[in-house]
């Protein structure tokens, strides 16, 4: 597999040159030529571009079911930033991956629609692809999109595979940049939280300038958000690691020269457990454990710099240019627990802090010296080494350039081009190197006993990792619309395109982490280059006056796995002028992500809490009601295991299949609703099997790939000595394509405006999704799960009046069963039950006279806190759906000029 970071120069002259020659165009002396001439302003009939279709159309209720988040939600919501307004929407159904410590994606934010995957939800910026993330390319970063620059958010709720390719399956998300804004704006925010940590910081200066000729709005904008220690988490519990300082040896007990399962022993370093450092501590088993809770993070520190432009130019009465660009910086601290070894290290017999007799087979009786029969091995936290801390510097780089106009007199043309590149790096500080740990155990200079105690010796096994990674975007676009002939409805509109995107991939780790030298490491290097060519079409066809069809074809042509091709058709039909009926169905796909096809075997530390043998061993309680481990106080126990993550460079797209029927009703002057139903499934499903997932896979009978594979007491299932009941010494998890995924729901949205003379305008707003259905190949219906509520729904309110202003949203996230087990017979069976989770968010905001705005509110103003009950993927709570801020107030000052 070709592991590569080469860059196509040929191809960045050709778009850097296209892009200046417009910045030029628009830039150097327009905008201060505009302000001497004066033309007369040829009146034209508005028309858009809506989220979903490339066709310009008069600004009506469309085919498509498209909601928008305004600039007055934005600041309303009294968020401050991307990622967490798009989290905390009734849209991220199921909730999505965000900022963790102790993840290799630990500055990621990203959003989910459908509950389909991160992987199956596309985001642009104005219309275009927004950054992959190279440490985790199945999602593009929220954390790279500067919330000062947004100006609307659309969201579309349908599938766009035949509008913008790979990945639209759950949905579009089309993040709108300002423009036609004109002055200046100087915000500042500060927001706490009832945690220790995870206060934010937020600021930004905006400046817009119009001209007859043209617009350009820049601004600058920072983010930060605090470290979160997991002492100081909601519901923290102790953690328990086996690789605390722990032995495992053979007793041939037997006298056969050979060792069976019941001849290991698993035991404590004798005299080893506790010692200088209280993370150490004795489990019930009588074996050592280790609490990382006490000295890890639990969310990292997280922050974000940016700088942005967008400027329109005017550059004839039929001609425009648009240049976007922007410099992005995401950094990110996370702490982790000090280095152990991953996989066993050995202690020879003559060890001088081996105390052989001490150690006793595994009835407890002594033995004689044959008996005892090596190797020994180890299984050891390096305390001594200082807890890892981990630096991420990410830096993403977006320019683009597109030209507008007519041709001829009566077509509309699009040729732009653009490019994107996002850097990032890691380093680690105070990891294992594994060998040395090796070595000073031979040579017995380190004292195992006591990782404290020869410090000289440990800090030879000190060592720094680093990772480098790089996603490059370079795309050429253009696209023509006309019109073809007159139907009774109006002119039929033709638009018929062309996309050529090169994508650049590589993610590489240090040496040393490559050669699985490091302990306490996870990862391991990948990369890919690939080359996508895209031919698309799309039409609009007035039959009446009342009814209209839209249809779309698109083409995409992979350079590394194959071809696919995208048909959708579109249907609005107005009965009468307020109630507009519609209806949708398209095909769609997914392309396989560049790591999933690249990435070399990684190791990973993964958390269970779902296998009986691995919990009883560190002697935990097992809940078979619910298959669950538990600790003492009957509370969710996770435990560390060994894993190895491995590629499928035969992966091939993902196919679905999905249609939508709804309606929008203007009822009155005052009010309108509207309400769609969506029906998606997608076959040859790429799938990422989880260790939790594929035990409980296994222990349900259902089947995984044979190339994921559970070992227990370091024995692989077709050895003859294997031993279902022994703990998980390693498992191996990936990626296939692999069986269907079944969903459908309905998206509810309701709009009432009030005026109320004196007293003001008073806007009202209701959204609800509700998933009706959730089935993985052809089984049960999984909706209702755990992590798999029913609904979501938010309500909002703005009451404007005088120089006030007061906001109230209220957020519901539905129910949930606590567990999924198997009874006496065999039935899957929920058990026990997550209540519905509800918070409230108010501000209140004053507009002063010197053209000021003085914002107060609170986010989750009453504290709701997560359950416990809904401890989910080794954490305490669902990290993914609930936060643990509790109550966030938060004051914010803006100044225009």
């Amino acid at each position: 597999m070709e592991i590569t970071s080469k860059r196509k120069r040929s191809g960045d002259i050709f778009l850097r040159t296209a892009i200046a020659a417009a910045v030029a165009s628009t830039f150097t002396s327009g905008l201060a030529r505009a302000q001497e001439e004066k033309k007369e302003e040829a009146t034209k009939l508005e028309t858009i571009e809506v989220t979903g279709s490339r066709l310009t159309r008069a600004a009506v209720e469309g085919a498509l079911p498209v909601s928008t988040i305004t600039r007055q939600d934005i600041e309303t919501s009294g968020f401050t930033s991307v990622g967490e307004l798009l989290r905390n929407t009734v849209f991220n159904s199921v909730g999505a991956f965000r900022a963790q410590s102790g993840s290799s994606a630990q500055s990621l934010v990203a959003v989910d629609l459908r509950g389909l995957g991160t992987e199956r939800t596309l985001v642009l910026i104005d219309g275009r692809r927004a950054p992959k993330a190279p440490f985790a390319p199945t999602a593009q970063d929220l954390n790279a999109v500067p919330l000062a620059a947004v100006e609307r958010i659309e969201i579309l709720k349908d599938g766009a595979s035949a509008v913008y390719g790979s990945d639209a399956i759950g949905g579009v998300i089309n993040i709108i940049t300002r423009k036609d804004f004109q002055g200046v704006e100087i915000a500042y925010q500060v927001q706490g939280t009832e945690r220790k940590g995870g206060d934010v910081e937020q600021g930004s200066v905006t400046i817009g300038m119009n001209s007859q000729r043209g617009n350009l709005v820049i601004g600058a904008s920072y983010f930060k958000r605090d470290i979160i220690f997991a002492r100081d988490a909601i519901l923290a519990e102790r953690g328990a690691s086996f690789f605390s300082n722990n032995l495992i040896y053979g007793v041939d007990t037997n006298g056969d020269g050979e060792l069976q399962n019941s001849e290991y022993v698993y035991a404590p370093v004798p005299g080893g457990c506790p010692n200088s450092d209280p993370a150490f501590y004795l489990t019930p088993s009588g074996l050592c454990g280790y609490d990382f809770n006490l000295v890890a993070a639990d969310e990292a520190e997280t922050g974000n710099q940016g700088l942005f432009a967008r400027g329109i130019y005017h550059i004839s009465d039929t001609w425009d240019v648009t240049v976007n660009a922007s410099i992005n910086r995401a950094k990110s601290f996370g702490r982790y627990a000090p280095s152990l070894n991953d996989l066993p290290l050995t202690i020879p017999l003559d060890n001088p802090f081996l105390d052989r007799a001490a150690l006793r087979d595994a009835d407890g009786n002594t033995f004689t010296d044959d008996q005892l029969l090596t190797p020994i091995y180890l299984y050891h936290r390096f305390a001594s080494l200082g807890n890892r801390d981990t630096t991420t510097d990410a830096n993403v780089y977006d320019l683009t350039g597109i030209f507008s106009g007519s041709l001829f007199g009566f077509a509309d043309a699009n040729v732009g081009a653009r490019y994107n590149e996002y850097k990032y790096y890691e380093f680690g500080r105070f990891f294992l190197a594994r060998p040395v740990a090796q070595s000073i155990l031979d040579d017995g200079s380190y004292d195992f006993r006591d990782p404290n105690a020869t410090p000289e010796a440990a800090a030879a096994a000190k060592t720094t990792t680093a990772r480098e990674s790089t996603w490059v975007t370079r795309e050429a676009f253009a696209d023509v619309q006309f019109p073809m002939f007159t139907l009774p409805g109006g002119q039929a509109k033709l638009l018929v395109g062309w996309e050529y995107r090169e994508e650049d991939y590589s993610d590489l780790y240090d040496a040393q982490s490559e050669a699985g030298n490091v302990g306490g490491s996870a990862g391991n290097s990948a990369g890919l280059d690939r080359r996508v060519r895209a031919y698309f079409g799309e039409a609009l066809f007035p039959i009446l006056s009342n009814l209209e069809v839209t249809a779309a074809l698109r083409h995409d042509r992979y350079s590394d796995y194959g071809n696919d091709t995208s048909p959708k058709i579109g249907l609005r039909y107005q009965p009468w002028d307020p109630l507009t009926l519609r209806a949708s169905y398209g095909q769609g796909f997914r392309a396989p992500t560049l790591d999933f096809l690249s990435q070399k075997p990684a190791f990973s530390a993964e958390p269970i809490t779902n296998d009986q043998p691995t919990c009883e061993f560190f002697g935990f309680n097992w809940d078979a009601t619910t298959n669950t481990c538990r600790n003492a106080q009957g509370r969710t126990q996770q435990i560390q295991i060994t894993a190895t993550q491995i590629a499928n460079p035969d992966l091939g797209s993902e196919q679905s299949d999905q249609y939508s029927v709804g309606f929008a009703w203007d009822v009155t002057s005052w009010f309108d609703f509207s309400l769609d139903y969506y029906n998606i499934k997608i076959e040859d499903r790429i799938d990422t099997f989880s260790p939790e997932e594929i035990l409980d896979a296994l222990r349900v009978g259902d089947s995984v790939p044979s190339a994921f594979i559970v070992e227990r007491g370091g024995r692989t299932p077709d050895d003859p000595l294997y031993n279902p009941n022994a703990r998980i010494t390693n498992l191996v998890f990936g990626f296939a394509n692999t069986g269907k995924l079944d969903t459908s729901g309905l998206d509810f949205e309701g709009n009432l405006r009030f005026n109320l003379g004196d007293w003001g305008n008073l806007n009202a707003q209701a959204r609800y999704v509700h998933i009706l259905e959730y089935k993985l190949d052809n089984g049960r219906d999984i909706i209702g799960d755990p992590a798999n509520p029913e609904y979501r729904a938010m309500t909002s309110a703005l009451w404007k009046v005088w120089d006030l202003a007061v906001g109230w949203n209220m957020n519901v996230i539905g129910k949930q069963a606590q567990a999924v087990g198997v009874n006496s017979a065999g039935d899957v069976v929920r058990t026990g039950r997550i209540g519905t989770y509800i918070t409230h968010d108010m501000q209140l905001s004053y507009s002063a006279p010197w053209n000021a705005e003085i914002t107060v509110g609170a986010i989750n103003v009453f504290g709701k806190e997560p359950s416990g009950k809904s401890a989910f993927d080794g954490r305490d709570y669902n990290f993914y759906l609930y936060d643990q801020y509790g109550t966030q107030p938060y004051i914010r000052y803006t100044q225009r000029f």
